[in-house]
């Protein structure tokens, strides 16, 4: 009997099959294509070669194209140029071929960069960032191309790939005579955090002409810290502009070592109010004990916006200084500040702790599939009545945490026993803000890994992210899709939408899933249709 999943043998016999043998034995579900993969890597014949491709485009557009990367080097050109003309948005066919992550592509997709349609760019720049270090040099030259939209894209691509040579690129960007670029690549060099970019980001917070530039270096050296990035945070406060001073104390506070910390408390006393109210609120969010009691002296600060800011920062501390504080404060010639200070204790002597939540849907509802825990979807602030008070029964024993980098974990995070925090921003297609963080196949992989450690009967699953609706959804869509297995992707998202009837799941993060999970396009597609019954 012939083995048809050994390479040798299908080899041999390829020439020989029909469409219809091919279709029937080859190309239906993840595991052939895969097989397929294999043999195709080791075929001799062009014409062979683009027969089975294109074979496999009619069939499943997302599996074709990913055996397009699958031929040999020399077939690659023509078989790429198959997915070329396929009837598809354009945005999506450069997000397929970017899988293959293919160096031959690189002319196409920067011609994508100049498309007028701005997703097309955006998704071209990201594209050539997933072929790596062979993008770099072209674009190094972009960074001079007439088109500003461009130089932006080129900028955040070297900030994506972040090599040695493009960390030179961004800081020789740092001069660029486009603003633009300059505080992109300001930006970008802070979340790399390359410790060699501190000189010039000290150089042009200190000197470039534009606000706005000398602001995001700001924030760069708060990500990069060092005693040298404090000094050049410490000068920035006397910065004229707010938005400079500002970065500059959020700096600072991203830092948050001891001199940083120095650094803050002497700036308690700085001659511009505005800094100083900015300095009680992080202090404030600091908040040892040391830190308050310097901060408790400014109830007297001779600014009313300052006074009113440290009632507001200690107004849930409940400590003998800090109450004292706020009754103080209730003889302030501001009745502005007065009135924080009334509320604020009429809060601390209430002896109820009321908790109001609204919930969208059912309590009762239960997992209808005895393999899989219970799932409850909420906002980060809802999160912690789910975790510290049982809100409608729930039994946390697993939580998936999601935020914006740097962004609050929610109250409990830290009880629940089998916990996992993923962090990107709410969007589904790329910025060329480098602070803007897309998800990625990583950030889908690793939430996946975690699903394995979740079992039914041992306590319930929370995912949250900030709102509750998109990026929190998808990841329960594409966790129980994956649990429930190949052909239940509808089923999975009809749990979701019972969970959740406000749903709108992050489209990204379902294609990447798609692909993770070779589900040829089935997630997406179930997708698509409940996004087309709104």
């Amino acid at each position: 009997m012939t083995n048809f999943y050994d390479v040798e043998t299908l080899k041999r016999r390829l020439h020989q099959l029909s469409d219809e043998q091919l279709k029937q034995d080859y190309l239906r579900g993840a595991l052939t294509f895969d097989f397929l993969a294999k043999v195709l890597k080791e075929v001799e014949s062009e014409d062979l070669t683009l027969r089975v491709v294109s074979l496999a485009l009619k069939l499943n557009v997302i599996q074709g194209t990913l055996l397009t990367k699958t031929v040999k080097p020399e077939f690659q050109n023509k078989a790429f140029s198959l997915v070329m003309p396929l009837n598809l948005p354009l945005a999506f066919k450069i997000r397929l071929l970017a899988q293959t992550r293919s160096p031959l592509l690189l002319p196409w997709f920067f011609k994508g960069l100049h498309h007028p349609n701005e997703p097309v760019n955006a998704w071209s720049a990201w594209a050539i960032t997933q072929i790596g270090q062979a993008a770099e040099p072209l674009l190094l030259k972009a960074l001079k191309d007439p088109l500003q939209k461009t130089r932006l894209w080129a900028t955040w691509g070297l900030g994506q790939i972040a090599s040695d040579r493009a960390i030179r690129g961004l800081i020789l960007a740092l001069n660029h005579e486009d603003s633009q670029v300059r505080w992109r690549a300001a930006a970008a060099l802070g979340k790399i955090k390359n410790r060699l970019a501190i000189t010039k980001l000290r150089e042009i917070l200190a000197s470039d002409p534009d606000h706005y530039v000398r602001g995001r270096a700001a924030t760069a050296l708060g990500f990069l810290g060092g005693v040298s990035a404090i000094t050049g945070l410490k000068n920035a406060l006397d910065d004229a502009e707010f938005y400079v001073y500002t970065n500059a104390v959020y700096g600072l506070e991203m830092i948050n070592d001891s001199f940083a910390i120095k650094v803050l408390l002497q700036a308690l006393n700085h001659n511009n109010a505005d800094v100083r109210t900015r300095v009680v609120e992080v202090l404030g969010r600091i908040g040892n004990e040391f830190v308050i009691n310097k901060l408790l002296k400014k109830i007297h600060d001779p600014d009313p916006f300052v006074r009113a800011k440290v009632v507001e920062t200690i107004q849930s501390m409940n400590t003998p200084s800090t109450i004292n504080g706020l009754k103080t404060a209730l003889n302030d010639t501001d009745v502005y500040v007065r009135s924080w200070a009334e509320t604020a204790l009429d809060k601390l002597d209430s002896s109820e702790s009321t908790t109001f939540l609204t919930t969208l849907f059912n309590p009762n509802i239960v997992s209808p599939y005895s393999h899989l825990p219970k799932l409850w979807i909420s906002s980060r602030a809802e999160a912690k009545n789910y975790i510290l008070e049982h809100f409608q029964g729930a039994k946390i024993s697993y939580l998936i945490s999601i935020g914006s980098p740097g962004s609050e974990l929610p109250e409990g995070f830290d009880q629940v026993p089998t916990r996992w925090r993923l962090e990107f921003d709410d969007i589904d297609t790329p910025y060329h803000d480098p602070e803007y963080i897309l998800p990625s196949l990583k950030h889908i992989l690793e939430a996946l890994h975690f699903m394995k450690s979740v079992q039914a009967n041992e306590g319930d699953l929370l995912i949250h992210c900030q709102g509750g609706i998109s990026r929190s959804t998808a990841i329960a869509f594409i966790l129980y899709a994956y649990r429930l297995g190949i052909g239940k992707e509808e089923e999975a998202l009809n749990y979701i939408l019972t969970i959740q009837p406000q749903a709108m799941p992050n489209q990204w993060i379902v294609e990447l899933a798609d692909i993770a999970l070779k589900r040829g396009g089935r997630l997406i597609q179930a997708l698509r249709n409940y996004r087309r019954s709104f």
